[in-house]
């Protein structure tokens, strides 16, 4: 094993060599990580379980975004074998994705890309699946996992999108939000125009042809929808596997959206603080990007309206 090395330019930290021996592919494992100690815990744990496709390395790096708890230490006593980078605090997600999958081609030329949330938590043939859905779509698409919450009974809040009518900014799901994952296919492969980033898995030859993840636009929210629309409109499939499931703390994430049934005050904040899911600007940048530009004005109204229906209405009694 090699020792630990610091690289002052970037606060990386290489904590292990060993997966850049062999000529198997390798898959690097990208967890941005904000104060979430005991959850990134659990993830790498994990991690370190899962069975690993044959001719394939894993390559986890975590991307410690100047967290003010015991992150750090965490990880360098309990996974002295993984990888991280130190960020400034300022990164968010966006560029800690970025950031890490830039640090990856210049010391270890991964050939995959994985991005998963330090809230994640995976089965244990996770890895197997995604790999197999891979294969079957073909290197020249990108992969993504059905999102579901990780308590009982579970729901999925993320299946794909299957059209994005832009004249009427219609987005048709392939299921509702939080409808039981007992009652969605067990395997398949769908297209979507949309991507949650947990658990999206894409080549490092597709990422770096697209121009990496939008962080000037999207620093926290927005820039995986980008990255689908992105793709397709360069003839990349963007594909979700009904047999990979990523489990997340649905309400520890993304305060302000409609479902966690925050507040008032800090649901009406969400629409002007630039890190929200609901951020008035982010949002007018992704419409200006992909839809129709004279229609600009109609999709922010249905978007806000659209929002505070969900919030007063839609989910005031139905919160998962």
């Amino acid at each position: 094993m090699n020792n630990a090395v610091t690289v002052p330019e970037t606060g990386a930290h290489s904590l292990s060599g060993s997966a850049l021996l062999t000529a198997n592919r390798q898959i690097c494992v990208v967890i941005p990580t904000y104060n979430r100690v005991d959850r990134l815990r659990m993830l790498l744990s994990q991690l370190s379980t899962q069975v690993i496709p044959k001719g394939y390395d894993l390559l986890p790096l975590v991307v410690n975004d100047g967290s003010p708890d015991d992150t750090e230490q965490m990880l360098r006593k309990e996974f002295p074998f993984y990888f991280f980078l130190t960020g400034p605090g300022s990164w968010w997600w966006t560029k800690s994705v970025n950031e890490g999958m830039k640090y990856a081609l210049m010391h270890f030329h991964p050939d995959y890309f994985l991005f998963l949330n330090d809230d994640s938590q995976l089965s244990s043939g996770y890895l197997l699946k995604l790999m197999k859905a891979s294969e079957t779509a073909g290197a020249n698409s990108i992969i993504a996992s059905l999102s579901v919450n990780d308590t009982l009974p579970h729901q999925v809040s993320f299946s794909g999108v299957r059209s994005i009518n832009w004249r009427t900014l219609k987005k048709e799901t392939y299921h509702k939000n939080f409808e039981l994952l007992e009652h969605l296919p067990s395997s398949g492969l769908v297209p979507t125009y949309a991507l949650n980033g947990r658990g999206t898995l894409i080549s490092a030859g597709i990422i770096q042809k697209l121009g990496f993840l939008n962080e000037r636009a999207f620093p926290q929210y927005g820039s995986d929808d980008d990255l689908a629309l992105r793709a397709w409109e360069k003839g990349i499939p963007v594909l979700l596997s009904y047999s990979c499931h990523v489990y997340d703390s649905l309400h520890d994430t993304s305060r302000g959206n409609p479902f966690r049934q925050d507040p008032l005050p800090v649901f009406i904040k969400s629409f002007f603080t630039w890190h929200s899911v609901n951020y008035i600007p982010k949002q007018f940048r992704f419409f200006s990007r992909h839809g129709i530009r004279i229609l600009l004005p109609f999709y922010m109204v249905k978007f806000i309206g659209g929002t505070a229906y969900a919030y007063f209405f839609k989910y005031k009694k139905t919160t998962p």
